[in-house]
């Protein structure tokens, strides 16, 4: 009988049967034996350290997300951490000129130009450059701009070629971008240029070729760059330099920064599909009848370039079909026919896919839980779940070097902004006054105690980038000083129609702000204090909506008012309002890193009167212009049957393209609703930068973090409402004299502000402050409140009127006596 082994370590065992066991064989039974215990010892020390490292040791893995989407692989399914997310400010020196909405104030050489709306790049439309008839060589259009010596620029447009010979954008007789020949998609042409003089030369969009031959630009834009990023783009591709410098209309910063982890399935629910050619009929959101006629299409992108994907669906019966094609469709990709699991496995392209679910004859089939996920293999189906990060804030930074930006981090579970800059739209709620008048323009100036000198950066309401300069000698200029705590602007006579002999009052002011001209009723021209005034519309030139009575409200088609942004003396730190939690799923996970979410804003809905109430319709439109409606709440729940879609380019100027409905079944009269969205309009997209948990390790010590962060917050929130249960009247710091022992403002829980008693003793001039309510207590936009006034002696004044900005200041609008009273005034608080 051979000698037998132990059934674990594999020890040798003495064979007691046979004769040999009078010898004893040391090597066998005791070398051997000791080796086998000791590589077992080895094992088992090995794995116990690698459970002690797991399990002692925090071990986290470094994370990079950049703009854009991507794929990461994580090795434990597990929370990301931020921990660096920066600003930076894009200024586009041409404003919105190269958006290519519309072409006015150009020279135009040999063309004929047309808006299009179906190629594009962004906004609604691009221009189609044709060359005119009898025409050959180059043809195009053109715009003036300002080269300074000593700076440093890059000039960028996105050219698709329609069928000419190239198509290309430069500057004549300095530099020339690189050539367009490419006829499927835009692309990009550019220069970079450091001038040695002052000089004023064309900008031009060219078409090289003959007769009737034509091409498309779009997005064009040019910034002012450091030396070192200069340099860095003599090793940069051009779809590189694109990248880096994304167009952008006049100035903006970091807008609102998200990283969305999309689910496993990247596929929603059949209520959130794209669209449906025919009517096929969804059964529930797993689920839909379908026919070669009546089907149901989804577009889906972004998507990574060149990785796979596998799209897969259950099929009710031998008819159903999936198909995929690239968006615009052109040709099939990839397609399934039949019954059961159907699967189709696709490389992305740089396009959008389109995925169509139909029959193959009349007869409806149903066909149910669709799925795409990452790799060539079809996965066991699961409800789509999107985790997301959204920072809702603006991050600014020098736009030139990059420096003093604003950065985002998180403390206990809140995320906060170091603050370094300070940005305001100036929309006729600010306190300006008339400084001094010139020839041609007026100077206003707004006080300001926090900007540090020569910091500004403002733009006008038609996108134009105002030009610092001190002292002022033009239109359309500004400055910031310290010393005189105040904000300089220049505005043109043509543009707000008061005559060089005429001084505007406050309110008059205000109304330029507010997108309103002043003129003469009778003649049209600028008003110069004689005849009767007359207001229409700034952007109209001053014709539309006309009035003879004083505007104190934004005209119905001023949607962009002047823009300032400048740099604080001293950074602050503030609060940020965020949403949700980014976390990685083990193995592959889809990214993707945008800015500009709108998150849970207050939504209204309208009747479209085709049997759907409209969310960002004429008379329900959203706050901003929206590009895409990523979800509707309905008390503060999502709505998962809302139908997110999508308009056509003719409702940008206004809405955007992004809309959402729900039927008039759905709809409740006394439930609140609100809505996320994406912004139609771009700013910069800047990486995440963090961390997330490799071991189990800290795996726990995130999870014990979360909970005392979670209990922590819920006690805030706990003892807030207490406090909104119990509302404080607080009394306000009277200044310029005011004085009163009882008068004090509260807040109830609904954000309604209420004012209380009296205040006597001050300085009566119209504009005086007479204190500042704290940001929580301050109405969304100017409100003007008239009072009761008393000089104590019975009279009393019939005209005594207050205003409360979106600032907190509250003043007098005119003359009042030395006691106005206060009580009863209220007004909704921004919330």
């Amino acid at each position: 009988m051979a000698s037998e082994k132990t059934p674990n370590l594999g020890l040798n065992q003495i064979d007691r049967t046979s004769p040999k066991t009078t010898y004893f064989d040391l090597e066998k039974y005791l070398d051997q034996n000791w080796r086998a215990v000791d590589n077992f010892a080895g094992d088992v020390n090995d794995g116990v350290d690698a459970i002690k490292k797991r399990l002692d040791t925090t071990e986290r893995k470094a994370v990079t997300l950049e703009p854009g989407v991507q794929i990461v692989h994580a090795e434990k399914a597990a929370p990301f951490s931020l921990t660096g997310l920066s600003g930076r400010t894009l200024v586009n020196l041409l404003g919105r000129w190269g958006s290519m909405e519309s072409v006015v104030n150009v020279g135009v050489y040999k063309a004929i130009l047309t808006k299009d709306a179906t190629s594009k790049t962004q906004g609604a439309s691009s221009i189609k450059v044709t060359i005119d008839s009898g025409q050959l060589g180059a043809a195009g259009f053109y715009s003036n701009f300002s080269w300074k010596a000593g700076k440093f620029y890059v000039a960028i447009a996105d050219v698709k070629n329609g069928n000419a010979e190239r198509a290309y954008l430069s500057s004549p007789g300095y530099v020339q971008g690189n050539y367009i020949t490419d006829t499927h998609g835009f692309s990009t042409s550019w220069f970079k240029f450091a001038p040695s003089v002052d000089s004023v030369n064309n900008i031009d969009l060219a078409v090289m070729g003959t007769e009737s031959q034509y091409a498309y630009f779009d997005a064009v834009r040019i910034y002012e760059i450091s030396a070192a990023d200069y340099t860095a783009l003599a090793n940069m591709t051009a779809e590189q330099v694109a990248t880096k410098y994304p167009y952008v209309d006049s100035v903006m910063p970091v807008r609102n920064s998200y990283a969305i982890r999309y689910g496993e399935n990247l596929l929603p629910s059949f209520y959130g599909w794209s669209a449906k050619q025919g009517t096929p009929t969804i059964v529930d959101g797993k689920s839909v009848a379908v026919t070669v006629d009546n089907k149901i299409v989804h577009t889906i992108s972004p998507l990574v370039p060149g990785q796979k994907y596998t799209v897969s669906v259950q099929s009710g019966g031998a008819t159903g079909r999936i198909t995929v094609t690239d968006e615009p469709e052109s040709a099939i990709i990839v397609e399934a026919m039949g019954s059961g699991l159907l699967s189709a496995t696709f490389t992305a392209t740089s396009r959008a896919a389109n995925i169509r679910l139909l029959g193959t004859t009349s007869t409806a089939v149903t066909m149910s839980k669709p799925m795409l996920n990452i790799g060539s293999t079809a996965k066991p189906f699961k409800p789509r779940e999107d985790s997301m990060l959204a920072l809702q804030t603006y991050l600014y930074a020098d736009p030139v070097t990059g420096a003093n930006a604003d950065t985002v981090f998180e403390h206990d579970g809140q995320y906060f902004k170091n603050k370094n800059w300070q940005g305001v739209a100036l929309d006729g709620s600010l306190p300006w006054a008339l400084y001094e008048s010139a020839t041609g323009y007026k100077t206003v100036r707004l006080p300001n105690t926090d900007g540090l000198t020569n910091s500004e950066r403002l733009t006008k309401f038609d996108g134009k980038v105002i030009q610092h300069a001190f002292p002022v000698g033009a239109s359309d200029q500004s400055y910031l000083s310290s010393s005189s705590a105040t904000i300089g602007l220049t505005i043109a006579t043509a543009d707000s129609g008061w005559g060089d002999a005429y001084t505007p009052t406050a309110d008059e002011i205000k109304a330029y702000f507010m997108g309103w001209k002043m003129r003469n009723q009778t003649t049209l021209d600028p008003y110069d204090g004689t005849g009767v005034k007359a207001w229409g519309t700034v952007l109209s030139g001053g014709a539309n909506n006309y009035t003879n009575t004083l505007p104190t409200t934004q005209a119905t088609d001023y949607k962009t008012p002047y823009q300032l942004v400048y740099q604080l003396t001293t950074p602050t730190v503030e609060p940020i309002v965020s949403e949700g939690q980014l976390t990685f799923n083990e193995g592959d996970n889809q990214v993707e890193v945008g800015t500009g979410i709108v998150l849970r804003e207050r939504a209204t809905y309208a009747d479209n009167g085709a049997g759907a109430n409209v969310f960002n319709a004429a008379a329900s439109a959203f706050k901003f212009r929206a590009e895409k409606v990523l979800a509707i709440y309905e008390d503060g729940h999502i709505l998962p049957s809302a139908i997110l879609g999508q308009r056509s380019p003719t409702y940008v100027p206004l809405l955007g393209t992004g809309f959402a409905s729900i039927t008039p079944q759905e709809t409740r009269l006394d439930r609140a609703y609100s809505a996320t969205y994406l912004l139609f309009d771009r700013s910069p997209v800047v990486p995440f930068t963090g961390s997330y948990a490799a071991n189990e390790k800290s795996l726990l010590a995130d999870l014990v973090d979360s909970v005392q962060q979670n209990t922590a917050r819920v006690s805030v929130l706990e003892n807030k409402k207490a406090e909104k249960d119990s509302p404080a009247w607080v009394k306000p710091t009277l200044i310029n004299g005011w004085s009163s022992s009882l008068f004090s403002y509260l807040k109830m829980s609904d954000g309604l502000v209420l004012f209380r008693d009296s205040i006597s003793g001050g300085a009566v001039a119209p504009g005086t402050l007479l204190f500042t309510l704290p940001k929580g207590y301050r109405p969304g936009k100017l409100t003007e409140i008239r009072v009761r006034s008393s000089n104590g002696g019975g009279v009393e004044s019939n005209n005594a009127t207050i205003m409360v900005d979106a600032l907190g200041q509250v003043k007098t609008q005119n003359t009042t006596y030395m006691t106005i009273w206060l009580d009863g005034i209220s007004f909704l608080a921004e919330q």
